[in-house]
């Protein structure tokens, strides 16, 4: 069994429908054998990914496809929180992401606080961006900050701070944050060095680290070869490609 704990819809300039996107998706997710994937949302009400409102729509009563919604303090934020409570109480997410870095504000916003806390009122994690070169707004002694303050929150680190995973290594001794590898396969000219690294965190935190691809722009056959290169013993290998999905995001 796989999931893929991170896609999008695909981006595309041609025109095409939600739909087909959703179509797309499927296909993608077939093609792959994948199980289950978790669709998130953007956190802007217009956009080629879908806001949290398409995405609930595109796939609502799926058994195959939950989604995450996206927030933003910067757009229409308690316009958002109202949204997200009535999502989260009609369980049609299953978790929160914060696009830190692609949006300029800190994990560590004030702002954020009522985020959080409508997190650990309906045990569902919050996902952040990390990484690249944005990642003054995610770092590692922020999320480790945060990790601390809301003890009972789970944080889902998407992106590892790519490429710098070593930096993971910080963050294992908390057990609320956890870590997800979408898109870090993407550049297959460094696949050695990241490989290396990311044995070494599931070495260290063998039930917090998550399979994920961020297909919409990365590959998820790449993600998927990068989990079986690693020669992982069966069971180490069933966590990362399901079995912590299924915990971390309480699923079915």
């Amino acid at each position: 069994m796989i999931i893929d704990a991170h896609v999008h819809l695909p981006v595309t300039c041609n025109g095409i429908s939600f739909r087909q996107k959703k179509e797309q998706l499927l296909h993608e997710m077939a093609r792959n054998h994948i199980d289950k994937c978790i669709v998130i949302s953007d956190s802007y009400p217009v956009s080629d990914i879908g806001s949290i409102d398409d995405c609930v729509k595109l796939f609502e009563g799926s058994d195959t496809v939950h989604v995450v919604g996206g927030i933003s303090p910067l757009c229409n934020y308690r316009e958002q929180l109202v949204k997200l409570k009535k999502y989260l109480e009609n369980r049609q997410i299953i978790g929160i992401k914060l696009f830190t870095g692609h949006e300029e504000f800190y994990l560590t916003d004030e702002r954020l606080k009522q985020v959080y806390e409508l997190a650990i009122q309906y045990s569902v994690p919050v996902l952040f961006h990390s990484g690249w070169s944005n990642d003054k707004y995610s770092n590692v002694l922020s999320v480790i900050e945060v990790a601390k303050k809301y003890p009972n929150l789970k944080l889902v680190c998407c992106h590892c701070f790519y490429p710098h995973l070593e930096q993971c290594m910080l963050a294992v001794e908390m057990q609320n944050i956890f870590f997800d590898i979408s898109s870090i396969a993407d550049d297959v000219s460094i696949i050695p060095t990241i490989s290396n690294k990311l044995k070494l965190i599931i070495e260290k935190a063998p039930s917090r680290v998550i399979f994920g691809s961020d297909y919409g722009g990365c590959s998820q056959k790449q993600h998927i070869e990068l989990i079986k290169e690693l020669h992982l013993e069966k069971s180490l290998e069933e966590n990362i490609f399901w079995n912590n999905a299924v915990n971390v995001y309480s699923l079915q």
